[in-house]
């Protein structure tokens, strides 16, 4: 069923809002930063077969290349492959509860991307690297385990969009690289994909994985996907997009989309996408978050509101984006202001997690052939752009140019901030295409922190092994299949 609510924009067409009454203008500073395009890449990938993997970080043709050259001895894939099989050989022995809870930032820990997530992706990894079937057995296990013993997933706390925003792209990866492995196999699992019904049956366990990821995950982090403009939302729509781009051979199943009835209100609008509608709406989401033209739809606090104490009184205020100087401001709050103009040096956890999930999003899409989200840069200058606030009240803001760039966003971090980079599993995903394919100056300063091993985060596992580079290496860019609802008209609903 198509969203059905106000006008659309077809995939690929970078959206602006139908209040902006700035000027746009061409950006006379932005330096070295090369034009980039906002519709999909030069590529025409093709299709993929029923049955063979789709490629989310990686493929298992990836992976076999990676495990010749551990043999070899080459650096650094032998240490991450030997780091991998240690995460790999860790018992997956967690309780699941019929309703799961999200308590903590690492619970439930079945889904906790260092805990029982990154252990189920490092199997799935090991059964490509080594050949040993048992792993894949391993991961069969584990996703029928989750799917026909977690019924539902808890919308309130509210933490639960942030856990399983983390960690279901984990489940989806893994899933996918034992694509082949389990193809045509009978599970046991959820037969409705609408979210509260419990009914249980047996049939295809890729069908039935399917149902768990729309009923549930799905569900739950879409609010996040549109009404947050932090890591809180960049982790949402990544999930949303791996969610949807996995349901890509099931056209006919509707993801339902949470969002917010009206500023002034918690109460909600339920809406049902496809999956091409679903992924191309994600990806939507990203892209405005990153240039400006999405609102935080409730938090007083946010950066949105153009006031309050998150706004430093020395500098003008900014609203949520990644600003020309690479600063995200509603994480840079969390720690500073959201109108700083260079972090202060000191290690802020949320910029780089936002970025880490950002990372990951990015990279699915270049997989499915489109470099709109590595290569943006929003040259727009939007000197009257107004909009509704949080609050309901009419905003406006300077929206200027360069703005939108995650290589930027990087490079404030390491280059002008000098700010240790903690998060070097999504670095190194980064740093693969932005090796051969930067914008700016400083990619040099990234290699400190590109540390060889097997590292497990809160936004992606594994980057060291998947993405490494031995010393002078370059990489081509990777191996893309069509996103789902490839050669339909999708439109990307308005929000």
């Amino acid at each position: 069923m198509a969203l059905a609510i106000g006008v659309g924009t077809i995939v690929g067409i970078s959206a602006t809002s139908s209040n902006l009454t700035g000027e746009e203008t061409p950006d006379p500073t932005v330096g070295n930063a090369r034009e980039s395009p906002v519709s999909p890449g030069e590529s025409n990938p093709p299709e993929v077969a029923v049955g063979e993997s789709r490629g989310y970080l990686t493929t298992p043709e990836e992976l076999v290349e990676i495990a010749q050259r551990a043999r070899d001895g080459d650096e650094p894939y032998a240490t991450g492959v030997d780091e991998l099989l240690e995460v790999a050989k860790i018992e997956w022995d967690y309780e699941l509860d019929r309703t799961a809870s999200c308590p903590s930032s690492n619970r439930p820990a079945w889904i906790d991307d260092g805990g029982g997530a990154s252990s189920l992706y490092a199997r799935a990894l090991a059964y490509h690297l080594t050949g040993d079937e048992r792993y894949a057995d391993e991961v069969r296990d584990i996703l029928e385990r989750v799917m026909s013993n977690v019924e539902t997933i808890e919308t309130d706390p509210q933490r639960c969009r942030l856990i399983f925003g983390w960690g279901t792209p984990e489940l989806v990866a893994s899933a996918d690289l034992i694509e082949a492995f389990w193809h045509g196999q009978t599970c046991a699992g959820p037969s409705s994909t609408v979210y509260g019904e419990g009914d249980m049956t047996e049939g295809d366990c890729k069908d039935l994985f399917q149902n768990w990821l729309v009923k549930n995950p799905y569900y739950v982090v879409s609010y996040a996907g549109l009404d947050a403009q932090s890591n809180w939302g960049a982790a949402a729509t990544t999930t949303m997009a791996y969610i949807a781009d996995y349901l890509w051979d099931r056209p006919e199943v509707d993801l339902v989309h949470r969002e917010p009835r009206s500023r002034d209100s918690d109460d909600l609008v339920t809406e049902a996408l496809g999956p091409g509608e679903a992924y191309a709406f994600a990806n939507q989401l990203a892209l405005d978050r990153m240039n400006g033209y999405s609102v935080d739809l409730h938090s007083n606090e946010s950066c949105d509101t153009l006031d309050g104490d998150q706004q430093h009184p020395d500098w003008e205020p900014v609203k949520s984006q990644i600003t020309e100087s690479g600063i995200i401001p509603e994480d840079a709050r969390r720690d500073e202001s959201c109108n700083v103009p260079e972090y202060d040096g000191s290690y802020q956890n949320y910029p780089q997690l936002h970025l880490g999930n950002l990372i990951q999003q990015c990279e699915l899409m270049l997989r499915r052939g489109d470099r709109s989200c590595y290569d943006n840069v929003d040259r727009t200058n939007l000197a009257d752009y107004t909009y509704e606030g949080p609050n309901g009240e009419q905003r406006t803001t300077h929206l200027r140019p360069g703005r939108g760039s995650l290589e930027r966003a990087i490079n404030a971090v390491i280059v002008d901030s000098g700010t240790e980079w903690r998060r070097p599993s999504a670095l190194a995903v980064a740093y693969r295409y932005y090796r051969d394919h930067h914008a700016f100056d400083g990619i040099e300063d990234w290699v400190t922190f590109l540390r060889p091993g097997a590292a497990a985060a809160q936004d992606l596992s594994f980057g060291n092994l998947t993405h490494a580079l031995a010393e002078d290496e370059h990489a081509p860019l990777p191996p893309s299949v069509a996103p789902p609802g490839s050669g339909q008209a999708v439109v990307v609903p308005a929000y």
